[in-house]
């Protein structure tokens, strides 16, 4: 009979707001005759049971309390009500380097966080050298933690819990500081963790690491537990509750509703403008609404390396525009600016438009970018007229994605560094 590790039963967590430091004071001596704070809940009657073995996902949007979530079942925050049981020993890497001492060297931290976990000295002893060559950080283990990067910080935290060998194992979003190649590293020694029937708690924004990692996925949203299934049906209503918002685009006079004709039905049904910034210009044109699909017509966000995307968008004119333009930009997780073009890089000529004639672009683009989460905008403008070099902004979205790029398989990667360039190499002669 499989046993269960995690049971949370109507867990609801409230915190007080104060908006001064003397309201706590005032609060101790006025007792319960007069709040002066404001409640916030973070959870909601929250209840799942998570069995031995099982790699289980918490995914959701910033604020919808996942790492209150994760904290009471780490038993470092109490419950407002109900109760979270766990059975068996737990490692949790909740905050980059939490439970670190910066004055400490690596080696001491390493003992210090080994004795808080339950270890003897003796089993440190013996867990010492893999866990140093896990992390990587041979070269700098004597040196005190506050000198390190936080790269090397999240290294030494993670070879630490996970070489504790728990029975549960709780990893929230502490990951995505290291490289690409610490990362698969460390996705390999979680999967030989899930094969030993470690239990796995797994919280992130990574949407493609939770989908191959997870066997089921807790979706919070706004503190509520929205869906609990299947990890390919949380994503998808995970991207549904973030682009769900309506678009209705306002003229200086009216509203104008949104195009459902046949066409562009497609695009408005995957809509993913109602989460983004958006920063109007003149306003002659307007992005109504866009979509993103790989190559195979598969609507989401992620993409193997060195695969396509294709990103559909519908545009409307507002008022008579000659010459219109629209493109796209792709930005690194850095906010590095990696890629920008449009229709006037390609040579792909848009025809003039008047008031209410509209036009459903594609863009497709082979992202042959390093491995990771990418944002993009979207913008449609028209030339100055005394100078068709420079452009008059309509409409723009930013901050849209993010798009992760992943690595498909663990055969030869097609390049190394930020992007692929064109290369033809030949022997000459022999």
């Amino acid at each position: 009979m499989i046993d269960v590790a995690i049971r949370a039963n109507n867990l609801s967590k409230v915190y007080r707001i104060y908006a001064r430091p003397r309201d706590r004071l005032l609060q101790m001596v006025a007792g319960w005759r007069r709040n002066f704070f404001t409640e916030f809940p973070a959870l909601h009657n929250v209840s799942f049971e998570i069995m031995s073995g099982e790699a289980v996902g918490i995914i959701g949007r910033n604020g919808s309390g996942k790492s209150t979530l994760l904290q009471i079942i780490a038993g470092t925050l109490y419950p407002s009500s109900g109760t979270a049981e766990v059975r068996g020993s737990i490692a949790a890497l909740l905050e980059l380097g939490s439970g670190f001492n910066p004055e400490f060297s690596g080696r001491e931290n390493v003992y210090l966080n080994g004795k808080i976990l339950g270890l003897s000295r003796k089993e440190i002893d013996d867990r010492f050298n893999d866990i140093v060559d896990f992390s990587e950080i041979d070269d700098f283990i004597d040196r005190p933690v506050k000198t390190y990067s936080s790269g090397m910080f999240v290294r030494l935290a993670f070879s630490v819990q996970v070489f504790s060998k728990p029975e549960i194992l709780i990893i929230d979003e502490a990951l995505s500081v290291g490289d690409v190649f610490f990362q698969q590293k460390c996705f390999k020694y979680i999967r030989e963790l899930q094969a030993k029937g470690t239990t796995l708690l797994f919280v992130s924004h990574d949407m493609v690491a939770v989908r191959h990692i997870c066997t089921r996925v807790l979706l919070m949203n706004h503190g509520h537990l929205e869906f609990n299934g299947a990890p390919e049906e949380a994503v998808s209503r995970y991207y549904d509750l973030s682009n769900k918002n309506e678009v209705i685009l306002h003229t200086q006079n009216e509203a104008v509703p949104v195009f459902n004709e046949e066409g562009f039905a497609e695009v408005m049904n995957h809509n993913i403008l109602g989460s983004a910034r958006s920063s109007r210009g003149q306003g002659k044109l307007r992005i109504l609404a866009a979509s993103i699909s790989d190559g195979n017509g598969q609507y989401g966000f992620d993409v193997p390396l060195m695969k396509e995307i294709k990103i559909r968008m519908i545009i409307q004119a507002f008022d008579a525009v000659r010459d219109p333009f629209a493109g796209i930009e792709l930005y690194d997780r850095m906010n590095n600016l990696v890629f920008a073009a449009g229709t006037r890089q390609t040579g792909d000529v848009l025809a003039d438009m008047v008031a209410g004639d509209k036009i459903l672009l594609e863009i497709s683009l082979a992202m042959q970018v390093q491995p990771g989460a990418y944002t993009f905008s979207l913008a449609c403008s028209e030339p100055l007229p005394d100078q068709p070099n420079m452009g008059i902004n309509h409409d723009r979205y930013e901050a849209l994605g993010p798009i992760n790029v992943f690595i498909e398989d663990d055969g030869v990667w097609p390049f190394y560094g930020i992007a692929q360039l064109p290369i033809v190499i030949k022997q000459l002669q022999t």
